[in-house]
């Protein structure tokens, strides 16, 4: 059984000012105080405000400019969308129960497995208990090894704790940086076999999924690799308007 982020000891403090996605989780109003830094600027007409925003996937903060006259759900909406939308997938028992699945059904021998967009660390431990690389499997197989790769480093921070309360941090070997900044023979030893993967949003192809995965298999994986998922399929519905219908 893993144990992972939602337990307190894997959430101190000092980790919860990097990681502001996690914030939200404890307190709402803290949040606020640990995410940004704010400073008034003065006008004859109105008040506004300069805030300090860090963007989740980046880490790259900037200031922008917080009217006087918006609403507190105006000033954080895009802050808290950023954040809620990693605790949904966190929390999707059954999206996470499918990808457990896909991985024991794939990983059936020791091999290398690439996990790029690694997050807190979930797919590639469940890649290596799989090859019973964890502790607590009664099997042990020396020559898998697991590559997570993070590009944010909040994250990477968090995925360690994660890694090392599960009693994995042996086992895992974490990379910061982007997948297309690997390199076979300086950051990873081997090319992979198998490559797990989450960077999927709602519209599947929203976080660069395409060019990253053609990288993947140009760069980083053995000919004709394994992967999870293996495939996906898109749904669309065609819509229209008559545009006389807007003239009248």
């Amino acid at each position: 059984m893993l144990s992972l982020f939602l337990e307190p000891r894997l959430l101190p403090n000092r980790l919860l000012s990097l990681c502001s996605l996690f914030t939200i989780l404890k307190n709402p109003s803290s949040f606020q105080f640990k995410s940004r830094a704010v400073r008034n600027m003065s006008s004859d007409s109105a008040q506004r405000m300069f805030q300090l925003k860090l963007d989740p996937l980046t880490g790259n903060s900037e200031w922008v400019v917080i009217e006087e006259n918006q609403t507190p759900e105006e000033k954080t909406k895009e802050p808290l969308l950023a954040t809620t939308s990693y605790l949904d997938m966190l929390n999707d028992s059954h999206r996470n129960r499918a990808f457990r699945q896909a991985i024991d059904k794939t990983i059936t021998k020791p091999c290398h497995v690439l996990d790029i967009g690694a997050g807190t660390g979930l797919l590639s431990m469940m890649a290596a208990r799989a090859m019973g690389l964890d502790d607590s499997s009664t099997s042990y197989c020396p020559k898998g090894k697991v590559t997570a790769c993070e590009s944010y480093l909040p994250m990477v921070k968090l995925m360690r704790k994660v890694l090392r309360a599960n009693g994995m941090d042996k086992k895992v070997r974490v990379i910061n940086k982007r997948s297309d900044e690997l390199e076979v023979g300086i950051d990873m030893s081997s090319r992979a076999d198998v490559l797990v993967s989450e960077i999927l949003d709602s519209e599947l192809l929203g976080e660069g999924l395409i060019p990253t995965l053609q990288h993947a298999h140009d760069n980083l994986l053995v000919e004709n690799p394994q992967t999870v998922p293996y495939r996906a399929t898109t749904y669309g519905q065609a819509a229209g308007l008559a545009i006389e219908e807007w003239a009248r």
